[in-house]
């Protein structure tokens, strides 16, 4: 019954991770260093997309910003996107 109401509240558990969240950031810190952006890409998470478990590291600011995505599974860095408006 816990289990249904935490679920309810908070969504589904995040999914199990071959990566840790140290080892995303360094990723997205040199992602970020080779596309010279100066911000900091704070703002880390994970979800499952199309069957794969896909981590998002971005900038900590409204509006606009910028993004990475790593594949979990490969490690393989997405490109550095820009977005938002500004």
């Amino acid at each position: 019954m816990f289990t249904l109401f935490r679920r309810f509240l908070f969504g589904p558990p995040p999914p199990q991770t071959r990566m840790t969240e140290e080892e995303v950031r360094v990723l997205a810190d040199r992602a970020a260093q080779k596309a010279r952006i100066d911000s900091t890409l704070a703002r880390v998470s994970v979800r499952r997309v199309e069957g794969r478990i896909v981590w998002t590291a971005s900038t900590a600011t409204k509006g606009s910003g910028w993004s990475v995505t790593i594949d979990d599974a490969t490690g393989e860095v997405g490109r550095v996107r820009r977005w938002g408006f500004r």
